[in-house]
């Protein structure tokens, strides 16, 4: 919980906008919780057994550890959600570990991990599962299929500052959509 907190005040811009984790000002991060949040995981790593929780801050001490983030050890990060997702099939960790694949192997390979999630279904009514599509989709310049899943990720939030967020990567799809129209 220390390492997933400690990034939240770079989560929102000055205007209380949604920033992806590219966009955020690592140096806002709370340093002081890192350290507690990598003290404590070292300190449950003394034990046989990785658990579920093990696992998840794993990720979160990857995404803390990161200079930028480009230096992200995607990898690694894949390689938690292969054995965290064995642990607990829920289909959030297969959507996260879909972004992983997509960060390893390209937007592609990460569309497949999601159609591939058995539990897909479940997050029908959920936006990041559109989102993330979307994500993928812009990176493969697939600019009306990644369109129509922006769409579908704002019809499936209420929060205002998701709809905001959302609001706009439409645009910016739709902005290359007819750049490469004319």
């Amino acid at each position: 919980m220390l390492l997933n907190d400690a990034r939240s005040p770079a989560r929102l811009d000055a205007n209380g906008n949604i920033l992806r984790l590219r966009e955020q000002n690592r140096s806002a991060w709370d340093r002081t919780k890192i350290a507690r949040g990598l003290f404590h995981l070292n300190q449950s790593a003394c034990g046989d057994e990785a658990t579920e929780y093990h696992l998840q801050a794993g990720i979160s001490a990857c995404h803390c550890a990161a200079p930028s983030y480009e230096a992200t050890d995607w990898p690694r990060i894949l390689s938690m959600y292969d054995a965290l997702i064995e642990l607990d099939d829920s289909p959030i960790i297969a959507l996260n570990r879909a972004v992983a694949v997509a960060h390893v192997h390209g937007p592609a390979e990460g569309i497949k991990a999601v159609q591939g999630s058995r539990k897909r279904q479940s997050l029908s009514g959920y936006y990041l599962l559109y989102a993330a599509l979307a994500e993928f989709e812009m990176q493969l310049k697939d600019f009306p299929q990644a369109a129509e899943h922006w769409r579908e990720a704002i019809k499936n939030t209420d929060m205002a500052s998701e709809k905001s967020f959302l609001s706009e990567r439409l645009r910016e799809c739709e902005t290359a959509l007819e750049a490469g129209a004319t």
